[in-house]
């Protein structure tokens, strides 16, 4: 299962890779001596008003940005969490990651694609957030304010489940960012 995760990983992250690589300027280089236009911008909060110089261009696509989104948000695969105990705080951080850079993909996408080029991109990144928020309600591993109200005996089963439920619609933004 777990070989099946980081080969789906791998293989996002390859399309990604190679998807971007073939992307650029019209001036003759090879695609690894490019670089990339969203690489000066560390984090997505820079780009989300355009400059009066940049308001010609036009806004990047979702799979050009998710490199950078990852990179702000400290997003590095797949949050996967079924397999360590409902309260460890590690897979509470990467939930939460993979949860905020689908919120902030989700209001560029709005932002700057008012027409619905990219709604299956924009549903979901909402079907991930509304994941994440429902073990983050649970007090699934340490991602709640407050200590979970619910047995431990009953989150021990129930976190694992919901989190991969988080983990698959991840699975399913990811594809639907990097996917034509």
């Amino acid at each position: 299962m777990t070989t099946r995760r980081f080969a789906l990983a791998l293989s996002a992250a390859v399309t990604t890779a190679l998807t971007l690589s073939a992307c650029g300027g019209d001036n003759g280089n090879a695609a690894d001596e490019r670089q990339s236009p969203r690489a000066a911008s560390s984090a997505p909060s820079e780009s989300k008003q355009p400059s009066e110089s940049a308001s010609s261009e036009k806004p990047g696509t979702p799979a050009e940005l998710l490199p950078a989104y990852r990179i702000a948000y400290g997003v590095t695969g797949s949050p996967m969490c079924s397999h360590v105990a409902w309260d460890d705080p590690g897979c509470g951080k990467d939930l939460t990651a993979a949860g905020e850079l689908a919120g902030a993909m989700a209001k560029s996408i709005e932002r700057d694609f008012p027409d619905g080029e990219y709604t299956e991109v924009e549903k979901s990144a909402h079907h991930l957030v509304k994941a994440v928020n429902t073990v983050r309600k649970l007090g699934c591993y340490g991602m709640g304010s407050t200590p979970p109200k619910t047995d431990s005996a009953k989150l021990r089963e129930l976190c694992p489940s919901m989190s991969t439920i988080a983990s698959l619609a991840w699975l399913n933004f990811e594809s639907n960012v990097t996917l034509p």
